[in-house]
């Protein structure tokens, strides 16, 4: 039984064929249904109740895929990948319609949490825990505007910090991240919380992706998330970090309706020393061989 439905599964994926998926869908129900707990021979697998929800899911068969999901819990099969798997599935199926139904929302992120607090304890599960990351933040785009940023700050941190214990090796991934609960801090009105993000995704985002650096550091300057001295000694590393400097400590005077007196002298500072990194930067005329 179980190959049959294996296979019938793969042709569904191989060849995006919905009657293959619904032959495995009816077998599944069917080995289901006449499952019994006094017929030792039963060899069933529950994982295939997963497979065939994430193949549904795919396919775009939400009813097969919700009923595939239900039959796995019900089971109580063993503890293993699949569990967070379904989760995931589960997670999927209840994406909220729209970002005004923020029960749906609730009950989303709860899914992506148990997915992931299941995962990270685990390391060969620790691929479920990136690929939580990517599905949770594909739901929550929509909700990546004014008003709405701070629903995810709970949620998203502990993704965040689920990455880093599992030593995620997507370093981009986790950097992404970082920016994005660092921003969502911001407009929630949580400073304090803001700034003890810098003081670790600085110092990660420097050694590991430096080229998104500039931008973490534009925040830190802009929203006074490090002290004074500190950005000045960090400016003094880079033309980059020094005109980013100043044009942030620009937009926080702006901010609070406090433009320096030499506000030109400034800009024009600023406007050398870009020049000057610009002229850094023109590639060398090569020397005829």
């Amino acid at each position: 039984m179980d190959l049959v439905i294996t296979q019938e599964l793969a042709r569904a994926k191989s060849q995006q064929d919905a009657d293959s998926l619904k032959r495995a869908y009816q077998l599944i129900k069917s080995a289901n249904l006449g499952k019994s707990e006094f017929d030792p021979t039963e060899s069933f697998s529950p994982d295939l109740f997963v497979l065939c929800a994430e193949q549904a899911l795919k396919m775009g068969q939400r009813e097969v895929s919700e009923d595939c999901i239900q039959m796995y819990f019900k089971v109580k099969g063993p503890v293993t990948q699949f569990l967070g798997r379904a989760h995931l599935c589960r997670a999927q199926l209840c994406a909220p319609k729209s970002t005004e139904n923020m029960e749906e929302f609730e009950n989303c992120v709860t899914q992506y949490m148990k997915a992931i607090n299941f995962a990270k304890g685990e390391p060969r599960y620790y691929f479920l825990v990136y690929n939580a990351s990517v599905l949770y933040w594909q739901m929550v785009r929509p909700f990546l505007k004014p008003g709405y940023r701070h629903h995810l700050v709970p949620s998203l941190a502990q993704i965040v910090s689920a990455l880093s214990q599992t030593e995620e090796e997507d370093r981009e991934w986790q950097a992404e991240l970082m920016l994005e609960l660092l921003e969502c801090y911001l407009q929630a009105g949580e400073s304090e919380e803001a700034a003890k993000l810098c003081a670790t995704a600085g110092p990660f985002i420097k050694a590991h992706v430096p080229q998104r650096y500039r931008q973490i550091f534009a925040l830190m300057v802009r929203y006074e998330l490090m002290s004074e001295l500190q950005l000045k000694e960090e400016m003094r590393s880079s033309i980059s970090l020094s005109v980013t400097f100043h044009i942030n400590m620009l937009k926080a005077k702006l901010d609070q309706n406090a433009l320096p007196e030499d506000v030109n002298r400034v800009l024009k500072d600023t406007y050398t020393c870009l020049s000057q990194h610009n002229v850094q930067r023109l590639p060398s005329v090569r020397e005829e061989k």
